[in-house]
C-alpha cells in the first residue's frame, strides 16, 4: 500500500469527478503519469452501503495506486462503516467530501451544504478517522457565501483527525461561475500544520506549479478531462501528434468498454472527445462524426481513420 505522507512533493493530483474518474480513465492517467495521485469518482456513502453496483465504483487495479477513495454523505456511523470495510482494499486513503456545489448533493445536506454545519462535519471527520489507520482527507471550498469561515471550519477539520484538505477556491455559492481566488487557500496554509492542496482553473502542470507558492500540492480537474497529459510539461504536449492521441483514446475507450455495456460506453465517452481532438485541424467535425457512431466497431473504425 502507497502512503500518502511518502508520495513526491510537490503532490499533484486528478480531482474526483463524477462520471469522469472511472477506472477506465484512471488507469489512462495512471499509465502517463506514473507520480499522479488519483481518486475515485465522489460516491454516496449510502450507495455504497445499499447498493453493489455503487459499490464497485471504489474498485481499482492495483496499477492505479496511489488511489484514494472518495466518499459523501451526512451519516457518521455510515462513514465510520465504510472506512473499516475499504481498508483492506489496499486503498491509499479516504477522502470526504464537503464540496460539491452541486443543487442535488446541496439539497439532501451533502457536499458543500455541510460547510453550514461544521459540527457535523467535524463528527464525520472523527468517525471516519477513528475507524480506520488510513489517512482521512478532506476536499472542501473557500465557504458557502465567502472565505470567512475557511480557517476556523478547516482547523476544526484537522482536530477532528483529517491528515491532509484541499481547497477549491471559489465558495460553495459561486460553484464553477467567475474565477478561482487562491490567496485565501495561502492564508489557511499558514494556519495549519497538516497539508493544504489548491484546486481550481488549472489547464497545466505549469499553471499548478505557478500557483503553488507554499502549498503542499495542486490538484487538476476539469482540464484532465480527454486530456490525460494534463500533467505534462508543455514542451512534451506540444510534440502529440494527432495519431498519439487517437491511439491513447481508443486505448481509453476500449477499457471503458471492458467495464460496461457498448450503448453506455459511446454515449459517456463523449464528453471525452473534446479533450482528446482539442488542437487539431478540423476538430469539431472529427468529434461530431465520432459521436454519430452507433456501435463499438464503428467508432474503433472512425478513430483508426483519423489516426491513419
Amino acid at each position: 500500500m502507497t502512503k500518502l505522507q511518502n508520495l513526491p512533493r510537490p503532490l499533484m493530483a486528478l480531482a474526483p469527478m463524477d462520471g469522469v474518474t472511472d477506472r477506465a480513465f484512471r488507469q489512462i492517467v495512471r499509465k502517463l503519469n506514473p507520480g499522479v495521485l488519483l481518486y475515485s469518482e465522489f460516491t454516496n456513502v449510502n450507495g455504497i452501503v445499499h447498493s453493489s453496483k455503487v459499490r464497485e465504483r471504489l474498485l481499482f487495479e492495483g496499477a492505479e495506486l496511489p488511489y484514494v477513495v472518495q466518499i459523501f454523505g451526512r451519516d457518521p456511523l455510515l462513514f465510520a462503516q465504510i472506512a473499516r470495510e475499504v481498508q483492506d482494499l489496499g486503498i491509499t486513503g479516504i477522502d470526504i467530501n464537503l464540496g460539491c456545489p452541486s443543487k442535488r448533493v446541496v439539497s439532501g445536506g451533502n457536499g458543500a451544504a455541510l460547510i453550514k454545519e461544521p459540527d457535523l462535519a467535524f463528527a464525520i471527520v472523527e468517525a471516519t478517522a477513528k475507524a480506520t489507520a488510513l489517512p482521512v482527507t478532506v476536499k472542501t471550498r473557500l465557504g458557502w457565501a465567502d472565505a470567512s469561515t475557511l480557517v476556523g471550519f478547516a482547523k476544526g477539520l484537522e482536530s477532528a483527525g483529517a491528515s491532509l484538505i484541499t481547497v477549491h477556491g471559489r465558495t460553495a455559492k459561486m460553484a464553477y461561475r467567475g474565477e478561482a481566488d487562491w490567496e485565501p487557500i495561502y492564508e489557511l496554509k499558514k494556519e495549519l500544520k497538516i497539508p493544504v492542496l489548491g484546486n481550481g482553473d488549472l489547464r497545466s502542470l505549469e499553471q499548478g506549479m505557478e500557483q503553488l507558492k507554499d502549498l503542499d500540492g495542486f490538484m487538476i480537474g476539469r482540464a484532465a478531462v480527454g486530456n490525460p497529459w494534463v500533467f505534462w510539461p508543455q514542451e512534451q504536449r506540444d510534440k502529440l501528434t494527432l495519431k498519439d492521441k487517437v491511439d491513447v483514446m481508443l486505448e481509453h475507450f476500449t477499457l471503458l468498454r471492458r467495464y460496461q455495456s457498448e450503448h453506455k460506453t459511446l454515449v459517456e465517452f463523449r464528453k471525452h472527445l473534446g479533450g482528446y481532438l482539442s488542437g487539431f485541424r478540423d476538430a469539431k467535425a472529427l468529434r461530431r462524426e465520432l459521436m454519430e457512431t452507433q456501435t463499438e466497431q464503428d467508432f474503433t473504425l472512425a478513430a483508426l481513420r483519423l489516426a491513419s
